[in-house]
């Protein structure tokens, strides 16, 4: 019975649980523009004094070039008042559509029953991703999961229909123009590519595609000089390494109830990039008619190589930042990649150890599910009480102190106060039920 309705209660409980995500996001978040947030206060003042340009949605913020993201969120501030919780919807919607289409090229690839999707479901549907749930600024990394899940469902289909390759690189382009992070597209499709033997040409053509909407972001880039960098994780081997493996496996979400710290979390991580490594051997071994491992080979290098940017960027920051919400986001979708890998070869194959894998994968997953719970409600909490707090700070802007601002509302204060001004004269953001 369960084989016979497997599309129908697969497809049940993962809309159950995206409805769970949509709430979460509903009861724990907050409009009122948070830190990054206020750059794009900054991009729609100059838009309505009629001063918007290019090179503006063009600029650099932070490490991260943000066109497409710039475009969405001044559309989507236009049409709500400046709302931040539309913005935060929008990311819920993407995340919806990217899981979904993930699921398909999955089930087209392999042949799996659908049941075997969902506890790949239950993970990407975390709340353990709370920071970026929370924050509508996130909406950039939403954009590029959505445009993850475009290029490999576009790719997929391009074997009988060539068209839709452009349809894939269109779709790593803007990913490309969200954010640093987008750039990782281009290896997750060739490496797509590469698992489901397309002709080389097709390879190539990625790969100068690749190249040349690379080079383009990284005209003008202006480079930080934070102290980090490769010459530093060279410098520092262990520390680097150490950090990369908490990095990995900060997918487990720290929590006391359940015993797991910072030991435990890079164990994990050891142990996904050691199953990673796994499953590219076993790949390679199987070369000839490992196709089904297409999908989650994309995933895989796809978080991985993320993490490495992370690492190089980040790792002299200290241990503490690896296991930030803000970058569990993206690790979520590695740990997907590895058990809807493992899930693969037990449902294709015979290999000797396989079953025992997946079990030991399946209780990983369990103790995420329950962690990821726990900790989004903890944090949700939190987070929606400290933005409480930021609205009234903003609301009251001209007597703001300093203090309360920087770290709950905007660092940059001197910024603030204009900022802030603006949005009560235009009535947008938290001043528009306010003053209507």
């Amino acid at each position: 019975w369960i084989d016979t309705h497997a599309r129908s209660i697969s497809a049940s409980v993962l809309g159950l649980v995206a409805i769970a995500y949509l709430g979460f996001v509903y009861y724990f978040g907050v409009n009122v523009p948070f830190q990054d947030e206020w750059a794009v206060v900054i991009l729609y003042r100059s838009a309505v004094h009629g001063r918007l340009s290019l090179a503006q949605l063009w600029t650099q913020h932070n490490e991260n070039r943000m066109l497409f993201p710039n475009l969405l969120m001044l559309g989507l501030d236009h049409l709500s008042h400046f709302d931040t919780k539309v913005e935060m919807y929008a990311s819920v919607l993407m995340l919806i559509v990217a899981v979904t289409l993930i699921a398909v090229v999955y089930r087209r690839t392999t042949s799996s029953s659908p049941m075997w999707f969902v506890p790949a479901g239950l993970v990407l549907f975390g709340w353990t991703q709370y920071a970026v749930a929370l924050q509508g600024f996130a909406i950039a990394l939403y954009l590029i999961l959505l445009c993850l899940s475009v290029a490999l469902v576009a790719l997929a289909a391009s074997r009988s229909r060539p068209a839709l390759f452009l349809v894939a690189i269109f779709a790593a382009t803007v990913a490309s123009y969200s954010s640093t992070q987008g750039l990782a597209i281009w290896a997750a499709g060739l490496v797509f590519l590469l698992a489901r033997r397309y002709p080389r040409s097709r390879c190539w053509w990625w790969l100068a595609s690749a190249a040349c909407i690379s080079g383009i972001y990284w005209i003008g880039f202006i480079w930080s000089d934070t102290g980090g960098g490769v010459r530093w994780a060279l410098a520092n081997p262990a520390p680097t390494l150490h950090y990369f493996y908490l990095l990995v496996g900060s997918v487990i979400p720290t929590s006391h109830a359940l015993g797991i710290g910072a030991s435990a979390q890079a164990a994990v991580g050891a142990v996904l990039l050691l199953l990673s490594l796994g499953t590219v051997g076993y790949w390679l071994w199987r070369r000839n008619t490992g196709e089904w491992l297409a999908v989650p080979l994309a995933l895989i290098a796809f978080g991985i190589l993320i993490d490495f940017l992370i690492t190089i960027g980040r790792a002299h920051l200290g241990l503490q930042t690896a296991t930030s919400s803000r970058y569990t986001l993206f690790n979520l979708w590695l740990f997907a990649g590895v058990w809807l890998a493992g899930a693969a070869v037990v449902s294709r194959s015979h290999l000797p150890g396989a079953r025992v894998v997946v079990v030991l994968l399946a209780c990983l997953t369990l103790v995420q599910v329950l962690g990821s719970f726990h900790s989004g409600l903890v944090e949700g909490r939190i987070t929606r009480s400290q933005r409480e707090q930021a609205v009234a700070l903003v609301h009251n802007y001209a007597t703001a102190p300093e203090n309360q601002v920087v770290p709950l509302v905007y660092q940059l204060y001197p910024g603030f106060k204009p900022l802030a001004a603006f949005l009560a004269h235009e009535h947008l953001s938290v001043f528009y039920r306010a003053n209507p």
